[in-house]
């Protein structure tokens, strides 16, 4: 997954794989807290979700940011109400 999140960012360095394996593990733990469901890596919804969580962290690192994230917290939480509600069979 962290190659596909490298390529989700548009990063073509390695230096920072470390964070971004890090951010990969809070967006699956903060998935799971959020939704009660058990991170599927084949599933897209979740995927998708890891990838605009870890957008967003790894874009503003800084402790103010001054631009307007409603937009993604919009898309989050639809992704997250879905994988929520969605079956598990």
């Amino acid at each position: 997954m962290l190659n596909e999140l490298k390529q989700y960012l548009r990063i073509d360095w390695d230096e920072e794989d470390s964070f971004l394996s890090s951010l990969l593990d809070v967006a699956k733990d903060y998935i799971e807290n959020a939704t009660g469901k058990q991170f599927n890596e084949e599933n897209p919804k979740h995927r998708l979700a890891a990838f605009l969580y870890c957008s967003h962290q790894y874009e503003n690192r800084n402790p103010v940011v001054p631009q307007n994230t409603k937009t993604l917290e919009y898309s989050l939480q639809s992704l997250l109400f879905q994988i929520q509600w969605e079956s598990d069979v």
